[in-house]
């Protein structure tokens, strides 16, 4: 037994060494050296032209230079075989696309009745300014259906208010009006 042990013991050594060959085999690829650049000659580099001295002039007046014109081309898409060019050029965009009302749910020369049934201050309103169908109120810009629904007010409340005066009499808060337009009436007119 004691053969097989220092067999053993001698075959130990050789995995040692065997180790040891392959930790060197590891340095061996890590220490490989890389191709290195051929060194630089004087005749691969391309000289560079010497920069010219510069000239001392004297009183040179200074030069405006105009600007150049700045030419862009434009790609233009590739085109399609059998495509006609106005097809092409429809398809682009310039801006995000505008959110839109979609399909009108009502025919443009509806009758306001027919459209607005159940609201009678509409249909009066409509009845006042003299609009019929839906193509005659599209016309109108909301400020200035606003301006003509209130000015017949505002005119019939200043006439409310002279015909009050004229009578002594006066709306809520309103006495110094009446009192301005009595003065006003009794002033003989030039």
């Amino acid at each position: 037994m004691a053969k097989k042990q220092a067999v053993k013991k001698a075959a130990r050594p050789a995995k040692n060494v065997a180790r040891t060959s392959s930790a060197s085999n590891v340095v061996k690829k890590v220490i490989k050296k890389k191709p290195t650049a051929k060194p630089v000659t004087k005749s691969s580099v391309a000289r560079k032209p010497a920069a010219p001295k510069p000239v001392v002039v004297k009183a040179a007046p200074p030069k405006v230079v105009a600007p150049k014109p700045v030419i862009v081309e434009v790609e233009s898409p590739a085109r399609k075989k059998g495509v006609r060019k106005a097809t092409i050029t429809t398809g682009i965009r310039d801006a995000k696309p505008v959110r839109k009302l979609g399909r009108s749910r009502i025919p443009i020369d509806a009758p306001l009745d027919v459209v607005f049934q159940n609201d009678m201050q509409a249909k009066e309103a409509f009845m006042f300014l003299g609009i019929n169908s839906i193509r005659d109120l599209e016309q109108f810009n909301p400020d200035e259906l606003v301006l003509r629904l209130t000015g017949p007010a505002k005119l019939t409340v200043g006439r409310i208010r002279k015909i009050l005066a004229m009578n002594n009499r006066c709306l809520t808060g309103d006495e110094e009006f009446a009192l301005e337009f009595q003065e006003l009436l009794s002033r003989p007119r030039e």
